[in-house]
């Protein structure tokens, strides 16, 4: 049996959106991601790893300072034999680099991907979901448009959320109510440049949400759990809830008016996951969903089942396996998961408590710095926090 290696390649859906090429470059902001939060592994693995043997890709040298020596040891240093290669999202590129680096078969490391997943790449994958199997009342308001004209129809529905073609965690969206002359030159711009946009209603959210998945080679589509999350005002990730998979999923059952509606969107998930993606792709995915309030004159809550699909491990999955690994069991403690810029990390360092950790290294209160404190050459931050 093979040793799975696993790398932590952040933003790897910046290269899809070039192209996927065999010879390609990250931007620097991308290098700089990877290089602060390549460690994030050695606090928790995916759940689905077989065993405790695995080995884990190092893009730097910034570590956490609270890491032991049992998960150090887990950082590849020279010969690793014949592993497995496993990055958290699929880049050919980087693929090809690491085959050449351990000594793998280039073809099985950087296998193109399957035309066949293309929707899932960009946000057409939630068109033909609306289209083909959710019965929400405002389905046929969700669209790929080609011409601003499209967008004009759709706006005598109500205002929209328009979004550029390729998931950017929170990134290329616009609000839009009516449309002007200025903001119709920058549309048709957009256009031109990415072919198309996603235009779906526009919600008055309350909470988001990740729906994790798990496909095994056997093309079985498992359900990994339920986890809570917040962004920013721009829709940019900042934190995630690390509590059982169970309590999220009574938490969002009970706060729908019509509980059905969760079970249903699960179950059309997983139809969707069997037919479109499962005959291609084995590997991790989420499907972010939410929360909203359907109209301002009713306590009325609502589920929108589809806001995006990553076929990649997400910070979902990973929260997960924080909680399954670093969360005392019993512990009546709130925990959270966050990746911060280093401005921002530096505010919060300043006035967190030092973390008191179990003899098992879980975090009992405070804040456990997931990866390296010396915040003067790293541009983000990520940590486990007790409330």
């Amino acid at each position: 049996m093979r040793t799975p290696l696993i790398v932590c390649n952040i933003g790897h859906e910046v290269a899809l959106e070039a192209g996927d090429p065999l010879h390609y470059t990250p931007p620097r902001l991308i290098r700089q991601m990877r290089s602060a939060l390549w460690s994030l592994p050695l606090w928790a693995s995916p759940v689905w790893l077989d065993g405790d043997s695995w080995w884990l890709h190092p893009f730097s040298e910034s570590l956490s300072p609270y890491l032991t020596d049992r998960e150090l040891s887990h950082i590849t240093k020279g010969d690793v034999g014949d592993p497995e290669l496993i990055l958290w999202g699929h880049e050919r590129s980087l693929a090809h680099s690491l085959a050449k680096q351990y000594g793998l078969s280039d073809e099985e490391a950087c296998s193109e991907l399957p035309q066949e997943l293309m929707p899932c790449w960009t946000r057409a994958a939630s068109a033909r979901f609306f289209a083909r199997y959710s019965s929400v009342p405002w389905r046929s308001r969700v669209a790929m448009i080609t011409q601003v004209e499209e967008l004009a129809k759709l706006l005598t529905q109500g205002a929209c959320l328009v979004k550029l073609p390729y998931s950017s965690s929170g990134r290329g969206l616009w609000r839009i109510n009516q449309l002007d002359s200025q903001l119709e030159e920058t549309l048709r711009k957009l256009l031109q440049r990415h072919g198309t946009l996603l235009v779906e209603p526009l919600l008055d959210k309350l909470q988001d949400y990740g729906a994790e998945y798990y496909i095994d080679e056997a093309g079985e589509v498992q359900f990994v759990g339920l986890c809570a999350f917040e962004t920013d005002g721009q829709g940019r990730y900042l934190e995630s809830l690390c509590q059982a998979p169970e309590e999220t999923l009574q938490q969002i059952t009970e706060s729908l008016s019509d509980p059905n509606e969760l079970t249903q969107a699960l179950a059309q998930h997983r139809a969707y996951l069997s037919r479109e993606v499962a005959p291609y792709y084995h590997g991790a995915i989420g499907i972010d969903l939410l929360t909203y309030r359907p109209d301002d004159v009713s306590n009325h809550t609502a589920l929108h089942p589809w806001v995006e699909i990553n076929l990649r491990y997400t910070m979902g999955h990973y929260a997960l396996d924080l909680y399954h690994e670093r969360v005392p069991q019993g512990s009546h403690n709130q925990y959270r998961f966050g990746i911060l810029s280093t401005p921002r990390a530096k505010a919060l360092l300043s006035t967190a408590n030092a973390p008191t950790l179990d003899d098992a290294g879980r975090l009992r209160s405070g804040l456990l710095p997931l990866t390296s404190t010396d915040l003067t050459d790293v541009s983000h931050f990520a940590y486990l926090r007790a409330f």
